[in-house]
């Protein structure tokens, strides 16, 4: 798929229902791609009486000049979810529908904007995000790709948390501390990992890739690769068979 906005646009085009049409009206001429059409939807929802809408679309659009890459990213992040949430039936749906989606690109927007020493800006994206979402992400978080936040209400990952690549994780999950202060203080999640509803994951503790944690389990020690994790505390159950 070349282009997804492309393919966005035609889904629209091929929906009865006139909300469709009115999407297509506000982004089809102004928009080239799927980052023009991000810039233009998270800054719109961000915006507050500090920085207005046009000022963030342009704060957006000048991190997206400088790394060109964050386009792939949100492409590759949009195809997860489509193809990973049941409940999916259009990638029009995720892009314009989706919090969790939008609560991801919005703070890899705020990771750009924490890299180049602009903190305040960043940290007040990260309280926007959570006021609009009800996720909280801090921006120093690194999150690789393909990241699908399902449902995404009250998501919590900290400053020095470390997600890998197409991590699957459900609502109220919280990625967070122990009450440490200094140094690394959050876990590291491996790739391939489905979290579920309602479990927490505490202090600096890896989690092997290709586990699943099941729904409210408090993990608190390294879980190995490909188990199954539950309870609280979190005990090994099993062979970690592929849920998402």
């Amino acid at each position: 798929m070349s282009n997804i906005w492309d393919k966005i646009q035609s889904e629209l085009e091929n929906t009865s229902e006139p909300i469709a049409k009115k999407i297509l009206d506000r982004y089809q001429k102004q928009c080239k791609d799927l980052a023009d059409v991000l810039s233009i939807v998270l800054s719109k929802k961000l915006s507050d009486d500090l920085i207005t809408s046009s000022e963030l679309a342009a704060i957006f659009n000048e991190i997206l000049i400088n790394n060109t890459g964050l386009k792939d990213i949100f492409k590759r992040d949009l195809t997860s979810y489509f193809e990973r949430d049941f409940a999916c039936t259009h990638y029009f749906e995720v892009l314009f529908f989706f919090r969790g989606y939008q609560a991801l690109q919005a703070y890899r927007f705020s990771h750009e904007l924490f890299k180049k020493g602009n903190s305040t800006t960043a940290k007040w994206l990260q309280n926007r995000i959570f006021e609009t979402y009800a996720i909280d992400i801090h921006p120093a978080a690194k999150i690789g790709k393909g990241l699908v936040i399902d449902h995404g209400i009250g998501v919590v990952i900290g400053e020095t948390c470390e997600i890998e690549d197409d991590v699957f994780m459900f609502h109220n999950v919280t990625l967070g501390g122990t009450g440490k202060t200094e140094g690394k203080r959050h876990p590291k999640i491996g790739s391939n990992v489905v979290i579920g509803a309602g479990a927490t994951v505490l202090g600096n503790i890896t989690i092997g890739a290709h586990s699943n944690i099941a729904a409210g389990a408090v993990v608190l020690k390294d879980t190995a690769p490909g188990i199954t994790v539950a309870g609280i505390p979190a005990k090994p159950k099993g062979k970690a068979n592929k849920i998402q």
